[in-house]
């Protein structure tokens, strides 16, 4: 049950990359960053979760108006993940 939760917030945050790369849902920044920070440093041994940190700190760098293309891959990891978490 706690997979399933915790892909279906992998996905609202992805979501929320995709919003603000376009200028929207500005408020959910900070919870979608607090959830990817304690998720990341709960599982800090996985390799996948230093990039849970990693996505959190470029989300902050995205809400300041800096936007690359690596958000589109940041989107694609997430949901790639959620993919395969399912799946298993």
């Amino acid at each position: 049950m706690l997979i399933w939760l915790l892909n279906i917030l992998d996905i609202i945050v992805a979501i929320v990359l995709v919003a603000v790369h376009f200028n929207a849902l500005y408020s959910l920044v900070i919870p979608a960053v607090a959830y990817l920070t304690i998720k990341g440093a709960i599982f800090i041994k996985d390799p996948f979760s230093i990039i849970d940190i990693i996505i959190a700190i470029y989300l902050i760098i995205l809400a300041t108006g800096i936007k690359t293309f690596i958000t589109w891959i940041f989107v694609l990891y997430l949901i790639y993940k959620t993919i395969i978490s399912f799946q298993t």
